[in-house]
């Protein structure tokens, strides 16, 4: 559902991620970007929550979303997601990609799909990280948001298929280890291996209790993550960013989260 008042403004966005719940591979958070009365354009191309699509019309509805839409991606590699976990900051470290990645689209209006369970609660946080710029960027947060808004659906579609191939790749390097989400099997027994190999590998994220052994891996400390902005900026013909390509890695910085305006 859209509100009839987004006509009044310029541009509006949706925000989604895909991975929050996995142990394998990196949480991807995606923000698409369109003028206000371009969006039945989407809804002609039927673009809808990615979870109701196959692998096939994700793929073709990604490239025609960033045909029309600008477009931001940013991800968490699995040792910041341990981080944020550890330190109870998880919805923090989600709230923190939304921000920067509408830092880069700028829209008036942002509809977000909410991870807290007071969805007022994370529009608020997402507001106290924007840099001053984009203080009177408004954001409505609601749960179900990419079933519910084409938007955020178009987001959920970017965020999908982003993530999808970076989890092909590691394939590629280790075997098929299924979804890389805990209730499938076959996640569960190739991690398992890695656990009793003592090859713990970057792409899995030890934090799920589930798996890991009960070692120093508590120790991780979220100071050491920094904003690595890996720049694929595409601009449009009004020199505005077309796609933004943004990764959370692991560097010894001061903390972010005692630092949110820094980086963006």
């Amino acid at each position: 559902m859209i509100l009839n008042h987004i006509y009044l403004l310029n541009k509006v966005a949706g925000v989604d991620e895909a991975g929050r719940g996995a142990v394998i591979g990196p949480l991807v958070v995606a923000a698409v970007a369109i003028d206000a009365s371009s969006i039945d354009r989407l809804v002609e191309l039927g673009v809808k929550d990615s979870k109701m699509l196959d692998r096939r019309s994700r793929m073709m509805l990604y490239s025609r979303i960033l045909e029309l839409c600008s477009t931001a991606v940013c991800i968490a590699e699995p040792k910041v997601i341990d981080a944020y976990v550890y330190d109870h900051a998880l919805n923090i470290l989600e709230a923190r990609m939304f921000a920067i990645a509408l830092s880069k689209v700028k829209p008036s209006l942002a509809y977000v799909d909410a991870c807290d369970t007071k969805p007022g609660r994370f529009s608020a946080m997402i507001a106290r990280m924007l840099d001053d710029e984009d203080t009177g960027m408004m954001i409505s947060a609601a749960h179900k948001a990419d079933r519910d808004n084409v938007l955020v659906g178009a987001a959920s579609i970017v965020a999908k298929v982003t993530r999808d191939s970076i989890v092909d790749d590691v394939k590629r390097r280790y075997g098929d280890f299924g979804s890389g989400y805990p209730s499938d099997g076959r996640t569960r027994r190739f991690i398992r291996h890695l656990f009793a190999s003592g090859a713990v590998e970057d792409e899995l994220r030890t934090s799920d209790s589930r798996y890991k052994p009960h070692n120093n891996i508590n120790s991780i400390d979220i100071s050491n993550i920094k904003l690595h902005h890996l720049h694929y900026d595409s601009m449009d013909d009004n020199g505005s960013n077309r796609f933004s390509f943004i990764r959370y890695s692991w560097k010894p910085v001061r903390s972010l989260l005692a630092n949110m305006n820094d980086g963006l």
